[in-house]
């Protein structure tokens, strides 16, 4: 005789499958309005030469926040920052090359709404970041796929939502859009969201990244198109990665490709967008990628290279998988974590780690000082800083790079991905 309690839970499992595929089939109607002939439309503005590669705080970041900002009034969709104008405003420091001092930058995100119809203070976070790196020796560099393609897809998402709330039929929980800013300077945009949220980081149920979906990766050995990456969907939360695979076996069906999945893969990607700040609040994420190509971050990642049937497959995938954790009767179940020990050293300890430190082994120099009671580590001609976090009185970590980083007396040793190598201290504070 079976167990009561063995046949309760094959009716969960039963029922729980059955509401995912009914949610699904209810969006289908509304994602017919994600067209690539619409993202083409989006991004062909967006990555044109008018916006000047999007450099944070720069006069074409500036007409690309416009840009978004009135798409979303064009639609209906309300503002969802506190001034209701759409933009969560913050002045950013970039640090300079040595020597240089640190530079300040008006900038902004650019936050939307579309309000829960039952549960409006749990909030579903979809990101892409809106900046790009400019203008390179007079060459623009247009970002179609690095964020262009994500930043169009958030628009189509947004419409597909909006008409259904239209319809009478809008999201259960409020479903947020928030581009940010200053990805390429290092996340900073939603560092100070994650600092500064403008809806309660304990009642953000996901956030869902999206960040170069509009091309095909060379380097992968798989010949099929119609795939992405996946980073992240099981890190947090057993149960948003199995909404995610049974959300795509029920409506665009691609390949979900979990080949940058493991936090100590080499390239670090699930360390390197916007998605981390949430993560590592204990957020749930999904970050959506297809990989790098010979145009990131070149002058040559233009629209007209973009794979627009992909795009819009891809663009549904994101929306069936919003719109199902919007709609599900209980919010996403977090999995349980480990307490975190944290280690403190006093700033004026800190001090004696000071210095610029060279080796035999390569050319370059590390600056290492303090940085907001913690240490920090920049290589010497270049702005790319590193704050590292204290494991014992003399070893540190810096998790987005992967690297550790321990001191004796004069010396640094520098391990990453395996490897170490040790420097000798050229010049120190006190000298």
């Amino acid at each position: 005789m079976i167990k009561k309690t063995f046949l309760l839970f094959i009716f969960s499992i039963v029922f729980i499958n059955f509401s995912y595929a009914w949610q699904t089939s209810k969006a289908k109607r509304f994602a017919k309005t994600i067209t690539e002939k619409e993202l083409s439309e989006h991004l062909y503005i967006y990555a044109s030469d008018e916006f000047e590669g999007r450099d944070t705080g720069e006069p074409g970041q500036k007409k690309a926040v416009e840009y978004i900002r009135n798409y979303y009034k064009s639609i209906g969709v309300k503002p969802g920052d506190l001034e209701g104008d759409y933009f969560q405003e913050m002045t950013l420091t970039m640090r300079g090359r040595r020597g240089q001092e640190p530079k300040k930058v008006e900038t902004e995100n650019v936050v939307a709404i579309i309000e829960g119809s039952e549960k409006p203070d749990e909030y579903v976070v979809i990101t892409a970041h809106l900046d790009h790196v400019g203008i390179t020796d007079g060459e623009i560099y247009n970002g179609a796929d690095d964020d262009g393609s994500g930043t169009v897809a958030l628009l189509e998402i947004a419409e597909a939502f909006k008409k259904a709330a239209d319809k009478g039929k809008g999201p259960k929980r409020s479903v947020v859009f928030l581009h940010v800013t200053g990805e390429e300077k290092g996340l900073l945009g939603s560092a100070y969201y994650a600092d500064n949220p403008i809806y309660p980081l304990e009642n953000t149920v996901v956030n869902l990244n999206v960040d170069m979906i509009g091309r095909i990766d060379p380097s992968r050995r798989e010949k099929n198109r119609d795939y992405i990456y996946l980073i992240g969907s099981d890190h947090d939360s057993v149960d948003l990665h199995n909404l995610s695979e049974q959300t795509n076996a029920e409506s665009v069906n691609i390949t979900l490709d979990y080949r940058f999945n493991d936090k100590n893969d080499p390239n670090r990607f699930y360390y390197r967008s916007d998605h981390y700040n949430f993560a590592k609040n204990g957020i749930p994420i999904i970050f959506y990628f297809t990989g790098t190509h010979e145009d990131y971050h070149q002058p040559s990642d233009t629209p007209d290279k973009i794979e627009y049937d992909l795009l819009e497959l891809r663009t549904k995938l994101i929306f069936y998988t919003a719109w199902n954790i919007a709609n599900r009767d209980k919010r996403l179940v977090v999995d349980p974590k480990p307490e975190k020990v944290t280690f403190t050293i006093p700033e004026e300890d800190l001090k004696k780690f000071h210095g610029t430190y060279a080796s035999d082994l390569m050319p370059l120099k590390f600056e290492v000082y303090t940085k907001d009671g913690n240490l920090a580590l920049n290589p010497v001609g270049m702005d790319q800083e590193l704050v590292l976090e204290a494991t014992s009185k003399n070893t540190f970590k810096q998790e987005i790079a992967g690297m550790e980083v321990s001191f004796e007396e004069g010396s640094m040793k520098l391990k990453i991905q395996g490897r170490e190598i040790s420097f000798k201290i050229v010049t120190s504070e006190e000298e």
